[in-house]
């Protein structure tokens, strides 16, 4: 039996072009929306529509530590039939807000996606939160970008650790502190520390 590698080595191709040129920062949306982690639900839904967004990162003491979407407003209220004014943001929010630099290639930011199942990352540079990048902005690269991206989740599927630098900062999964050195460990998110003990 032959095998056709053609287009195994035409995506491979098409993936090292795209890791060559294009970084993060030539896709990503630079309106970023905060919110404070104790207002109210109905308060976010309505800076969401006011400023025309799909996502609005949560602070506590101006420190990110996590992010609401339009999903998880449907899923948290919508779905459960509960009151915006009665949430709060802390219960709305998914966390941890896993960051990139601007620098990171949009190959590798499509990687963290994908390991993390999540559909938008924080773009953080000197400290601060300078920008989001979604799913959609990923595939607005190029033409056909999709079928590479869906090429590049089946190659890398079985791949359970995530290199350390890939992550700018976030929030433990197990300590709940905020770090900037964070991996993934068996499918969780975990500061240095938390590595060492997980081991």
């Amino acid at each position: 039996m032959v095998m056709d590698t053609t287009n195994n080595q035409e995506t491979n191709d098409s993936i090292k072009e795209i890791e060559k040129y294009i970084s993060v920062k030539e896709v990503m949306t630079v309106k970023v929306i905060t919110t404070d982690i104790e207002e109210s639900a109905l308060k976010v839904g309505k800076e969401m529509i006011e400023h025309n967004v799909g996502s609005i990162i949560v602070t506590k003491k101006d420190k990110a530590v996590g992010i609401i979407t339009e999903r998880d407003m449907i899923k948290k209220i919508v779905a459960k039939n509960k009151k915006p004014e009665n949430v709060s943001a802390s219960m709305l929010m998914s966390s941890p807000l896993i960051m990139i630099k601007p620098s990171t290639n949009v190959i590798d930011a499509s990687k963290i996606m994908s390991k993390a199942n999540i559909r938008r990352l924080a773009v953080m540079q000197n400290g601060k939160i300078v920008a989001i990048i979604t799913a959609r902005d990923l595939l607005t690269i190029a033409p056909g970008l999709t079928t590479i991206l869906a090429d590049l989740i089946e190659m890398n599927h079985e791949q359970n650790v995530m290199a350390e630098e890939e992550y700018a900062g976030g929030i433990c999964q197990r300590c709940g502190y905020y770090l900037v050195d964070l991996a993934t460990v068996n499918g969780r998110i975990l500061c240095e520390s938390c590595r060492d003990e997980e081991d």
